[in-house]
């Protein structure tokens, strides 16, 4: 008798679990969250993270906007119609603040307010940021410091992944992945004037993304360390390529 009592409530406490376990389900597909991806990423950028430094050093002085993109992940699952989504500016008015119309194109331009939603059956996107080469950035960083807020369609998701930031600049930003990756094709140290006579002699501006091909990366860094030599050999010692404080340009680890 006991034995039986003892599977009744075995079985009992299993019922009791899964019926918490579905009523978790179905509250959590009736409440759908949204927030930032937080990871790496292969598509446009190999790190994500939190934040995004843009510059438009590395392009001619004819261009004048370019886009980053941003993964956006959504909890929950898809549905049968599009779920617009609402992107906010938090830091508007402060300090260093990129401004609307100015640093980056505003969020409700007609040729972006579609690019705002999660499409039907999906639950991720990139979602567009258009910046602006508005001549104060040749002097100053500008910060657009993003939210997702709630709407009808989605409720705020990981708390730590709420807030977003994208800087841009019309300096030179030292790469993410510099000190990971690039230092052992081109040398520990890094520098605006370096970095410009990289893009220069080689033509790379992604400096985000790990090529895939190793003889590739190995042909980048031999380009600019030769043309780093025959640069130095045309002229006396004192003009040699240094950067503004002096300090000399090297491609030596």
């Amino acid at each position: 008798m006991k034995r039986y009592t003892f599977i009744y409530g075995l079985f009992a406490v299993l019922f009791t679990c899964i019926s918490c376990q579905e009523q978790d389900m179905m509250h959590y597909e009736d409440d759908p969250a949204i927030y930032f991806a937080n990871e790496r990423l292969s598509v446009y950028y190999s790190v994500q993270n939190d934040s995004i430094n843009h510059s438009f050093f590395i392009y001619g002085e004819d261009v004048k906007q370019d886009t980053v993109h941003i993964l956006v992940r959504i909890m929950g699952n898809p549905t049968d119609y599009d779920r617009p989504f609402k992107l906010t500016q938090t830091n508007i008015g402060q300090p260093d603040a990129a401004i609307a119309g100015t640093h980056y194109i505003p969020f409700d331009d007609p040729a972006l307010v579609d690019s705002f939603s999660i499409p039907a059956g999906e639950v991720s996107r990139f979602i567009p940021i258009v910046l602006l080469r508005d001549e104060s950035l040749t002097t100053e960083t500008a910060r657009l410091e993003l939210t997702l807020e709630a709407n009808e369609h989605f409720r705020q998701g990981i708390d730590e992944w709420r807030n977003f930031l994208v800087t841009t600049s019309d300096t030179a930003v030292k790469p993410k992945i510099w000190d990971s990756y690039w230092k052992y094709y081109f040398g520990e140290s890094w520098g605006p004037v370096k970095m410009r006579f990289i893009i220069q002699v080689t033509g790379l501006t992604d400096f985000d993304t790990q090529p895939d091909d190793y003889s590739y990366t190995t042909w980048l860094g031999d380009t600019a360390k030769q043309a780093l030599l025959e640069y130095n050999a045309e002229r006396p010692e004192e003009e040699w390529l240094q950067e503004a404080d002096g300090t000399p340009v090297s491609f030596d680890n």
